[in-house]
């Protein structure tokens, strides 16, 4: 479970979501925690991936300069 709630997530609650039970919005909001944490290891990954084709005596400058 995470602790951040759904509104800090999003930054604000559009009306819809506002009217969910309490409960409810914190499901919501590990769910898209969690999904967050997805996308950053894959985006992370794909990085990784794609470094493989540049030379290795290239890599630390080319980590550097995309921030990796």
């Amino acid at each position: 479970m995470n602790d951040r709630t759904l509104a800090a997530e999003l930054g604000g609650l559009p009306e819809g979501v506002a009217a969910l039970p309490a409960e409810h919005q914190q499901d919501l909001a590990d769910a898209l925690h969690q999904a967050s944490r997805r996308q950053a290891k894959a985006l992370a990954k794909a990085g990784d991936e794609a470094l493989r084709y540049v030379p290795a005596l290239l890599r630390p400058a080319i980590r550097k300069a995309v921030g990796l």
